[in-house]
């Protein structure tokens, strides 16, 4: 007997899946905390794509003959023994009345594998406990703007700060923290604010916060809109002469070389046949441009071909710009090629702890703003390479010449 007996259970793809066609006619559908996956065919799968959003159960099979129906509803129950699709029921948990409930991480259906990263980066954690530390006193009033699972409120509250306002947008992670709060017994002095912080008005944060202390770091340096939100949050909710961690953010970039010349035949090759379709024009366009992605460089394993140069240097104390372009030059070191640029940060907590993510320094769960040509760049010793960064929402960067 199909889970689904009530037609008008609502249900929907979990976000916590990942899809991997495997060439042929199956699709591996995997939620990234279950060890095994379902490999379920190519037609069922155009039929499931209808849970990109909520859908009941009878929306989705009315179309469908009765023998096709019963075959649907075989391949939800699998679905939904394997957490792929969810209930609204699974998803909208009742709140605990008090304590953290040993069911309590069953019922919450969220991604919370950046979190843990995050929290298990003990390089990360060591610098702003520091910093937090340091900043704190009796008279502390602190925001955590874009506080997550609340981990920088609790070593702010528990540093002594008066009273901790903690913002987030998504009310799935804010339930998360504050129910952590609870069990840490610090919800007294943490007031959780749902909802962008571009949209809570300055009146409800009263009085106004005398420190700042926000996660804005990224993979790809800035990215989200970050300068935007923490600029608005000074202006509006900060009393004067407030205290900001981090205070400052420096960018780098240098270039580098994977010491590999990939083969674009190769890749435009691999949409020779792509579903039956000949798709290498688009293999083409693709090799002829740039790409940025975030990955880590590592210096046993590439060739440095230029000294890291600090392209931008941010003071959030003073700081009014929310976008802007820079123009900045590198050196070969050596003859040889380029292929690639690296990018990476040195945020200042305070005036004597600094975190970065630097490819020379103690890893962190950061990786690194890799940006590479189309086709390798050959240079000679001394050779100036003419690079550009810019942000506008998220952090960019381009070759000049």
């Amino acid at each position: 007997m199909s889970q689904f007996q009530d037609l008008n259970t609502r249900i929907k793809l979990n976000p916590e899946t990942y899809f991997k066609y495997d060439g042929g006619e199956k699709i591996l559908l995997k939620n990234i905390y279950s060890e095994e996956g379902l490999s379920i065919k190519y037609d069922i799968m155009l039929i499931l794509y209808e849970l990109i959003h909520w859908k009941t159960v009878n929306e989705l099979l009315e179309p469908w003959p009765p023998d096709d129906q019963q075959k649907i509803l075989a391949h939800l129950d699998m679905l939904y023994d394997s957490r792929i699709v969810i209930t609204s029921e699974a998803e909208s948990a009742t709140v605990p009345e008090s304590g953290l409930s040993e069911n309590l991480g069953k019922s919450i259906h969220i991604n919370v594998e950046n979190h843990h990263a995050m929290l298990r980066d003990y390089v990360r954690m060591a610098a702003y406990r520091r910093a937090i530390e340091r900043a704190v006193t009796p008279q502390t009033i602190a925001l955590d703007l874009g506080c997550g699972s609340g981990i920088l409120s609790f070593f702010t509250a528990k540093a002594g700060a008066q009273k901790v306002y903690a913002i987030e947008r998504r009310s799935d992670i804010i339930y998360l923290a504050s129910e952590l709060a609870k069990a840490n017994g610090l919800d007294a002095q943490i007031e959780f604010l749902e909802g962008a912080s571009s949209h809570i008005k300055e009146e409800r944060l009263s009085p106004k916060p005398n420190l700042l202390v926000a996660e804005i770091l990224g993979n790809g340096i800035l990215e989200e809109n970050v300068l935007e939100f923490t600029l608005d949050a000074r202006r509006r909710f900060l009393a004067p002469g407030a205290k900001m961690i981090p205070a400052q953010l420096d960018i780098y970039f240098f270039a580098f070389d994977t010491g590999l010349i990939q083969s674009r035949k190769e890749e435009v090759d691999e949409f020779k046949d792509l579903y039956g379709f000949d798709f290498r024009l688009l293999g083409q366009v693709l090799c002829s441009k740039a790409t940025t992605r975030m990955d880590r460089y590592s210096p046993m394993v590439h060739k440095t071909m230029s000294q890291p140069v600090l392209v931008k240097s941010l003071d959030f104390m003073t700081l009014n710009e929310t976008a802007f372009a820079n123009r900045f030059e590198l050196v070969a070191l050596e003859d040889g090629q380029i292929t690639s640029f690296c990018g990476y940060f040195k945020a200042h907590l305070d005036e004597e702890t600094m975190l970065t993510n630097s490819p020379w320094a103690p890893p962190t769960h950061w990786t690194h703003l890799i940006y590479t040509l189309p086709a390798p760049r050959p240079v000679k010793k001394g050779e100036t390479v003419s690079m550009e960064v810019l942000y506008d929402g998220a952090l960019r960067v381009q070759l000049m010449d």
